[in-house]
């Protein structure tokens, strides 16, 4: 599961952008939110090379929604990516949200939470 910022954010390079290009060889996840703020961008003007890029990454990543999160934090975008850990099988959680991150040390919590950093140098590492 890949945080939305980080998609986001991945048009600027660096290790963002790295976790990108990864979704070529693994599944990802994001939030099906991620349609609307690519909807957003339509609105405010003519951005076809961003609207284009993120048409590439919407096709290369699958879309989900959780309809029922429990409170886990006060932020409730923050809520969707625990109840994703917590509801469905992913591997990783992606994330540069600290609060989020503190959620890492959760004793239930079947996913592992890593930064794009950290999760692209555990891949590397396995190389």
């Amino acid at each position: 599961m890949i945080d939305a910022n980080v998609i986001v954010s991945s048009i600027f390079g660096g290790y963002l952008a790295r976790v990108i290009e990864i979704a070529k060889s693994h599944t990802l996840f994001a939030p099906a939110r991620l349609e609307s703020f690519l909807g957003k961008v339509k609105r405010r003007g003519d951005f076809s090379d961003l609207i284009n890029y993120f048409n590439y990454i919407l096709r290369r990543i699958k879309l989900i929604t959780v309809k029922d999160t429990d409170r886990i934090s006060s932020n409730r975008v923050d809520e969707f990516y625990i109840a994703v850990a917590l509801q469905k099988s992913i591997d990783f959680l992606i994330t540069g949200d600290k609060d989020i991150l503190s959620c890492r040390e959760m004793r239930d919590l079947p996913s592992k939470i890593l930064t794009p950093k950290e999760f692209v140098e555990m891949l590397e590492s396995e190389i």
